[in-house]
This record gives C-alpha cells, sequence and structure tokens, in this order.
C-alpha cells in the first residue's frame, strides 16, 4: 500500500475521506453532464443534418427536373464559398458516378466515406472535423444517385471542450476549498490530541518537565490539563528516587572504599605477651589458609627473604626505639609455592608513660603486582622490546662501565663493533613487515650466540646492532669475531619457503687512550661501518682516525654549502670546447667550484655528491644557470660585435627527475635576459636509459623551446644505440676515457671511429673530452671529430679570463 493509513494521524485520515468522496460524487456529476452534453450535441447535429438533408433533397429536385443542375451547382457554389461553419460542401452523383454538382471543398477529389452511422461519433469530434453525410437521390428518367454533403462540427467541438474544461475547473476549486476547510477543521479538532501525543511521546523518552499547552474549554484541552497534573506528580516521584538512589550510591561507595581499604590484611602484635595475630587477608596475602599463621612473631620473619632481612629488622627496631613516625618498609616474602611475592608492611607502636613500645599493630599490601611492573618498566627501558637485547641507553652504560674498568688498568683491550644488516628495508618491502621483524631476531640469536662471557650485543637502530667485545689481547682477536659475525645463517620467512641470505657489514672500533667515553667508542664505530658500506670488497673495517677527521669535515662542508647557496658562495668557471678543424673556441662548458674561505677552491668531485645527497642538487643547478646568464649578459654588454658563444649547463638526475624542470630552467633563462640559443644543456647518458620517465618529457620540452642538448660521458653507460636515434639531442661527448687510451688501443680507435660516425649518420656533432696531448687530437681530427676539450686547449677559466679570452678571438675575428 501506498500510505499506510494505520500509521497516518486522525487528521491525514479525515483529509484523506472528505477528498475521496468529494472526488467520486464530482467524478459522477462530470460524466453525467458531460454524458446529457453529448445527447445535446448529437441532437443539434442530427437536426442540422435533416434541415440541410431536407433543403439539398428540395433544390436537387427542383433544379433535377428542369435539368438545371448547373444553375444549382453556380448557386451552392455561391452560398458555399469561404463556408467554415454548418455546410461546407455538396456533390451530386448520378447513377454511372458521374458527378453532376459540386460545389464547396473545390480540393475535395474523392468523396470520403460517409460517417453519420459511426459509433461514439460526438465523443470523437476534434477541432475542424466534418460529417460526411450521403442520401440517395431521385434523379430524372427514375435514375437513382445519391447526395452527399458535409457539415462543420468545429463550432459544438469548441463548445463542449469549453463546458468540460469549465465544470472539471470548478471541480479542482471545489476540491481545494474543500481540502482547506477540512484541513482548519481538523486542526482545530486536533491539536490538543496532537499536543497530548508530543507531551506522551516526551514523558516516554524521560523529559519529565514537559507540559502540553491547553488552550479552549473542549474535551481535549480539559484531558491537556490533567496530563500536565499527571506529568508533574511523576517529575516529582522520579526525583524522589533519584535522590535516594544517589544516597544508596554514595554509602555504597563509601562502604566499597573502606572494604577496599581494608584490603591489606591487618596484624596486632602484643609486645608484652609476646603474641600476635593475623588477619584472614593477611594469610591470603601469604597465599595461606586462616589461621593458618603461627601467633609468634617470628614465625613472620622466616618468611622475608634473605635479602631482605637485615632492612626489615633495622626499620623495626628503629621503630621502636621511637626514631621514626611510622614502621614501613617494602619486602619480600616467601609463598607455599617457593616463589617470591612482594608486600608492603607498615604498622605504628602504642606506648606507655615511659615511651616504651607495648603493643603495635599495622597492615600488610599486596604490591607484588606494582613492583613487577615496575621492574617490566625498568627491563623495557633499557631493552629492546623486539629481540630482547639491550638498547642503546643499556649498551652505552656497558661500554662505560668496561672502559672505566679498562682504566683501573686490567690490561685488555675493548671493542665496540657497528653491525648493519644490507638490504633490510627490500625484505620489508618484498615480505612484509612480520619477515622483516623474524629477520631481526634471527640476527639477533645469531649475534647473542657467538658473544663470550662478559660480552654484550645490543640493538641500537632499525637493522643496526652493536657489541662490547670485553678482554680482547689484540685486534686479530677482534677479526676473528667478526668473521663468525658476518657469516649470517640462511633465512626462510614464515610468510614464504624462499631461502633468503641476509648479510651485514661491521665497523670495529678499538680502545685506546684517545676515546675514554662509550658515545665517541660507537661513533668511531659507526664512521668504519660508513666506510664498509661503501666498499665494494671488505665487509669489516677498523676505524681509522682519517675516518673521524673526513666526518668532521664531511659535516662542516655540508652547513658551510648551505650558506654558500643563501648567500651566492659558488662561483662558475668555463672551459672552451674548441673547434678541431681551426683550433678555435667554439662554446664554454660552465663548471661550478666553491672559492671556500679555509679550505681554498673546492672541486665539484668535494661537494656536488654531498649535495646530491642533501637534496641540493637543484638549487647548485639552478645557480650555475644564473651566474652563467649573467656573465652571457655582461659580456655581450661589453663585446657588442663579437659573435657570441654559447655555454653548456649541467643538469644532474636528481634535477631531471623533477615535474615542470623545463618550464623552471626557461623562465630563469628569460629572467637573465638570454636568448634560446646561448644555453645548452648537458646530461649524462645514463639518464636516457628510460624513454618514458619525466627526464625525457622534460629534454623534449627544452627541444621544443629550441634548446640544444648535449649527451655526456657517451659511451659509459648503458647501451645508448637502441634508442639514440629518438633522443631529442644534437650533440655527443665521448668521455675521456675513450680518448686517454686511443694512442695505445687499436681495438678502442675502432670503437670511436664508429661512434663518429653513428653519431654523423644520426646528424649530430661529436666533442672528444679530456684531450691533453697533440697525438690525441691528430687521431681525433683523422676520425672526423668535430670538437675537442681538455687541458691541451685550456684549463676552466673564471669569468675574468675566459672574458680575456672572448677578447682575443674577438681580434683575431676583425683581424
Amino acid at each position: 500500500m501506498l500510505f499506510p493509513l494505520h500509521h497516518s494521524s486522525i487528521r491525514i485520515r479525515l483529509l484523506l475521506a472528505s477528498t475521496v468522496v468529494q472526488i467520486v460524487l464530482l467524478s459522477l456529476l462530470l460524466a453525467n453532464s458531460v454524458r446529457l452534453m453529448n445527447n445535446a450535441v448529437s441532437a443539434s447535429l442530427d437536426t442540422t443534418i435533416g434541415q440541410n438533408a431536407s433543403m439539398l433533397h428540395a433544390m436537387s429536385t427542383a433544379y433535377g427536373d428542369q435539368q438545371r443542375f448547373d444553375a444549382m451547382q453556380d448557386v451552392l457554389g455561391e452560398l458555399l464559398e469561404g463556408a467554415e461553419e454548418g455546410l461546407v460542401y455538396v456533390r451530386i452523383v448520378g447513377a454511372d458516378n458521374q458527378t453532376l454538382v459540386s460545389a464547396g471543398l473545390g480540393e475535395l477529389q474523392q468523396l470520403p466515406a460517409p460517417s453519420e452511422h459511426r459509433p461514439g461519433l460526438v465523443e470523437r469530434l476534434l477541432g475542424h472535423e466534418l460529417v460526411h453525410v450521403r442520401r440517395p437521390l431521385l434523379l430524372p428518367r427514375n435514375e437513382v444517385g445519391f447526395l452527399q454533403f458535409g457539415v462543420s462540427v468545429a463550432v459544438l467541438t469548441d463548445a463542449r471542450r469549453a463546458i468540460m474544461e469549465q465544470g472539471l475547473a470548478i471541480a479542482l476549486i471545489e476540491i481545494a476549498l474543500t481540502f482547506v476547510l477540512l484541513s482548519s477543521l481538523g486542526y482545530l479538532l486536533t491539536r490538543n490530541l496532537r499536543r497530548l501525543l508530543d507531551g506522551s511521546k516526551a514523558i516516554a523518552d524521560g523529559q519529565l518537565e514537559y507540559r502540553v499547552a491547553a488552550r479552549g474549554n473542549d474535551e481535549l484541552a480539559v484531558i491537556a490539563r490533567h496530563f500536565n497534573i499527571m506529568a508533574a506528580t511523576l517529575q516529582q516521584r522520579v526525583l524522589e528516587l533519584q535522590q535516594t538512589a544517589q544516597r544508596l550510591r554514595a554509602s555504597e561507595e563509601r562502604y566499597a572504599m573502606a572494604l577496599h581499604g581494608a584490603n591489606d590484611g591487618l596484624w596486632d602484635w602484643d609486645i608484652r605477651a609476646g603474641t600476635a595475630y593475623y588477619s584472614e587477608r593477611f594469610c591470603q596475602i601469604l597465599g595461606l589458609p586462616p589461621e593458618a599463621m603461627p601467633t609468634v612473631p617470628e614465625a613472620f620473619l622466616e618468611l622475608v627473604h634473605p635479602d631482605d632481612r637485615n632492612a626489615y629488622r633495622q626499620r623495626l627496631v628503629a621503630h621502636l626505639k621511637g626514631e621514626s613516625a611510622q614502621f614501613m618498609v617494602e619486602h619480600r616474602v616467601r609463598i607455599p609455592n617457593g616463589e617470591y611475592h612482594w608486600v608492603l608492611m607498615r604498622g605504628v607502636a602504642s606506648r606507655d608513660d615511659d615511651l616504651r613500645a607495648i603493643r603495635m599493630a599495622g597492615s600488610l599490601g599486596d604490591i607484588n603486582l606494582r613492583k613487577r611492573a615496575e621492574q617490566q618498566l625498568l627491563h623495557d627501558a633499557l631493552h629492546d622490546g623486539l629481540t630482547g637485547l639491550p638498547n642503546r641507553a643499556m649498551f652505552i652504560e656497558h661500554v662505560d662501565r668496561a672502559l672505566a674498568q679498562r682504566r683501573r688498568g686490567n690490561g685488555h683491550q675493548v671493542a665496540v663493533l657497528a653491525i648493519n644488516l644490507e638490504r633490510f628495508s627490500l625484505v620489508n618491502d618484498s615480505y612484509g613487515h612480520a619477515a622483516g621483524d623474524e629477520l631481526l631476531r634471527a640476527v639477533a640469536g645469531h649475534i647473542a650466540s657467538i658473544m663470550r662471557d662478559g660480552d654484550v650485543c645490543a640493538r641500537v637502530g632499525g637493522d643496526q646492532f652493536a657489541v662490547l667485545l670485553n678482554g680482547l689481547s689484540n685486534s686479530t682477536e677482534a677479526l676473528r669475531i667478526c668473521e663468525d659475525l658476518i657469516a649470517l645463517p640462511a633465512f626462510a620467512p614464515s610468510a614464504t619457503e624462499q631461502l633468503l641470505h641476509p648479510r651485514c657489514r661491521v665497523g670495529v672500533a678499538l680502545s685506546d687512550n684517545d676515546r675514554e667515553d662509550a658515545e665517541s667508542m660507537l661513533r668511531d664505530a659507526d664512521n668504519a661501518l660508513h666506510k664498509a658500506r661503501r666498499s665494494e670488497t671488505a665487509a669489516i673495517e677498523f676505524f681509522q682516525p682519517s675516518m673521524h677527521a673526513q666526518a668532521l669535515r664531511a659535516l662542516k662542508i655540508e652547513t658551510e654549502l648551505r650558506s654558500a647557496l643563501a648567500h651566492g658562495g659558488l662561483t662558475v668557471y668555463y672551459q672552451p670546447i674548441i673547434s678541431l678543424s681551426t683550433r678555435r673556441p667554439a662554446s664554454f662548458e660552465a663548471l661550478v667550484r666553491w672559492p671556500h674561505p679555509t679550505l681554498g677552491l673546492l672541486s665539484p668531485a668535494e661537494f656536488i655528491p654531498l649535495a646530491e645527497t642533501l637534496d641540493l642538487i637543484h638549487q647548485v643547478g639552478m645557480a650555475v644557470l644564473a651566474t652563467a646568464c649573467a656573465d652571457i649578459r655582461d659580456w655581450r654588454q661589453r663585446l657588442p660585435d663579437t659573435p657570441p658563444l654559447p655555454i653548456s649547463v649541467n643538469l644532474s638526475a636528481r634535477q631531471l627527475a623533477r615535474d615542470g624542470l623545463a618550464e623552471e630552467l626557461l623562465a630563469a633563462m628569460d629572467r637573465g635576459g638570454v636568448s634560446r640559443g646561448a644555453i645548452r644543456f648537458e646530461v649524462t647518458e645514463s639518464l636516457l636509459a628510460r624513454p618514458d620517465g619525466p627526464a625525457i618529457r622534460n629534454l623534449h620540452a627544452l627541444r621544443n623551446a629550441s634548446i640544444d642538448i648535449l649527451i655526456d660521458d657517451f659511451g659509459t653507460g648503458f647501451s645508448t644505440l637502441s634508442y639514440l636515434h629518438t633522443m631529442p639531442c644534437n650533440q655527443v661527448k665521448l668521455d675521456g676515457s675513450f680518448v686517454h687510451s686511443i694512442t695505445r688501443d687499436e681495438r678502442l680507435r675502432a670503437i670511436v671511429r664508429h661512434s663518429i660516425e653513428l653519431a654523423h649518420d644520426l646528424g649530430m656533432t661529436v666533442v672528444a673530452e679530456c684531450i691533453e696531448e697533440e697525438e690525441q687530437l691528430t687521431i681525433l681530427r683523422e676520425m672526423g671529430c668535430d670538437y675537442g676539450q681538455g687541458y691541451l686547449f685550456s684549463r676552466p677559466l673564471d669569468r675574468e679570463a675566459t672574458f680575456a679570452s672572448l677578447q682575443a678571438l674577438s681580434g683575431d675575428l676583425c683581424s
């Protein structure tokens, strides 16, 4: 059912019932009116048809007897010309189907079938529909033809539609008025009933302060007033019950607190009589049945842990002497199963007039759980939760203790080992962190199994362990232990059947007079570990003093590099790229240098790897580009007649991996005021190994902006032949390793020759790097190499020396 009436209000039901009744009555009225109207229309139509038929029959007889059908046609034509209502056309057809009279509706070529006998004719009258009437007609010479004429019923149709629309509008208005009237009456009749319903719901929801607004003096208003009296009485009764419940709850809480406070076992010692009383709870804490505790005081002392008895006696005697206001001590007691539990003994002595203790009473509390929790917290604070090994804090304490013993002159060395598990993150990423935790526990077990008595192993980081070796006679013994440590057993994660072979690297720091604290030894072991991780062969490295100096230097350079980037401390040197055919500069390569205030001029090898690690390489690259643009603009202003030489700027892998790098570079060139042809960018060959990466997209964007691209270190990375023809580059630079040996290695010369030919076939020019000898230059020129770069021509020059070389070039060109 669409409307569930059993859930509807009385007002809704009343409105629905009255509406249904109105609709039914009005529907019957409209149906009867339509029937009567159809009868009237039908009678009027029949009269019209009859009158027209009689008239036309009389005319046909009169004119037919005189054989004047043409005259009749003219009369009817004039009569029916332009007729749109009533009689609109007349046709008289003879016995031989020849049309004798045709008047009105000249476009009517074929006579339609008669329609006066069709059922429901009046109901289908629409717009200007015609009623076609056909009657038999006696013609001269007793021939039988027929008379057909058409009557337009548009007026009757329009009248019928207007009457129906008016009747429907009146019916709808009557329904709406009835709906509004009954709604108002329903609201007036049921508003108090609705308030009573809302009030009962509020009381049911616990809103006892709710009251119903009673208006009027009818029966529902009286019921509303009685409802308010009932609600007020109920609210008062509930309030009294709540107050009673609160008092009862407070009493229960006080009683429960008293019971909880008395949960300690009670004891009473009569010092003069030498007897003691122990409550049931006292015996329960000791794990004894009620009244199983002997009444002599010495019996309890036998249960105290041997290590705690002296402290127990001393505090008890001190209180009996009056040296303390209360006797209180935490100690352990033995329970029947042989274990020891922690308890808190408290008591106060009663004294006579001479201040001598004559009686003492107190309580015994069970604090075993708290003490165990404190011990666990202490253990957790000093141990690793995953492996159970000591953590960094506890390891440092052990190392400090070992160094203190060594300073007391035991004559043995101490070694600290920093152990790092290789590719641990790969295990986590491949098999999940649960497998990584299994691996850490397995490695911890392996390390612990190799430890000697007195050695300590700890987990000091995510995948890093530390070991303290005590009592070493020499460094060879430490090396032997390290060799056993790196021989990690195979490991199979529970989540897979695949067998893994973990590896680790070890850094070793031996004790000496220069290191007297644990932190410095662990730091030095970490420095040695860093060297071992960078080594391709050595898995074990011993700390050397130079490692610490290098670490300090790296930290210092890091701090000062950030400052140099922030304050423009870097500079750019330019090395010319020479045309081998003319031995004149054809372009320059921009090389970053750092004029350090204390370390002198630093080459890129000292700070570029650090900038890569610190993610500062993009800032370095943008600083070089900005400096190169500024120098180009300055040189052009000072030498306006000298043809411009482009400058190559190197792009790192991290830079090319940035989305939108091309837009940044082009924007920097625009800010620097240089043309697109003034700057070229060099990229290493290995960056081109992924043709779908962001690096290639950035290079294509630069090429689309008319920027030249050079491939640096050509031939040293991935195989270039498979993708070189698709790369957006103009020039390749042969790596210096080819040039160094080109004078001695025939096979290498063949490789270089074919590489040059390949580049030329692809429409690229070739630059040979690191040319230092005339013989190298001669060979490269014979092979068709286009450009060269190296110390044979020039070392990198600062901006003023580069400007001087441009002046000299300008003078040569002018001469």
